[in-house]
């Protein structure tokens, strides 16, 4: 995406919720230079972002997990943590490679696996995802950093799906975290995004806090080419 998530918490998702007319501004105070307050529209009252529906945990997940791809100001889906992904000439076979240094709050490598596992637990909820699971024949991971999506007919709004910021988001988890039964909810709260939930200190209906995570890798480039073979 072109914008810093981080930016999040300076005000951007509270201007964006009040200009949909739906749900008032979220409020804002500077307690330091280093802690802003933030004062949601709703309660983070359970913190799965497939399991519900809900833009306050949407909103929260956005700091925690990452995404494949993200949205533009155009609402373009763009890279996020893939590198390169490849379209077969007839449009069945999708080949996707996830950008190098990728890293879990816990200090492990995200890998294709993770990915496979999260699409899928995505897939069971979301109505893109459940369109991409009646036509999947294979979604496999080829290697550490590589992951193969086989259709059964094509499907264009690939990246759209994988990008879209409409709940559910496709977040990637942890293969552990994202092969919990999508029906229910996790009880481990770790992704690759800028931010760490602070589980410890959560206090639903009064507070949640999410701290900074070094290894965060941001996308450097949005240079954008599709691959054919």
């Amino acid at each position: 995406m072109n914008f810093n998530r981080r930016d999040l918490l300076k005000g951007a998702a509270g201007l964006s919720l009040a200009a949909t007319g739906v749900i008032g501004a979220p409020a804002f105070s500077q307690a330091s230079n280093r802690v802003l307050k933030f004062v949601p529209q709703a309660n983070l009252a359970n913190f799965d972002p497939i399991w519900g529906t809900q833009y306050v945990v949407r909103n929260a997940s956005q700091l925690v997990w990452d995404t494949l791809y993200g949205m533009d100001d155009k609402l373009v889906p763009k890279r996020q943590m893939i590198e390169s992904e490849e379209v077969s000439s007839d449009g069945l076979t999708w080949t996707f490679k996830l950008r190098s240094g990728l890293k879990f709050h816990d200090g492990a490598p995200v890998r294709a696996v993770d990915c496979v596992a999260s699409i899928t637990r995505w897939s069971a909820r979301d109505p893109m995802g459940l369109m991409l699971k009646a036509l999947q024949k294979e979604l496999v991971a080829v290697n550490d950093t590589t992951f193969k999506w086989v259709l059964s007919a094509p499907y264009p709004k690939m990246m759209l799906a994988l990008g879209k910021v409409g709940t559910p988001c496709c977040f990637i988890m942890p293969e552990r975290i994202a092969k919990t039964d999508p029906f229910k909810q996790i009880e481990e709260y770790i992704g690759s995004g800028p931010m760490k939930f602070g589980r410890s200190e959560w206090k639903p209906g009064a507070l949640a806090v999410f701290e900074r995570f070094n290894d965060y890798q941001p996308v450097v480039s949005q240079r954008f080419t599709m691959k054919a073979r």
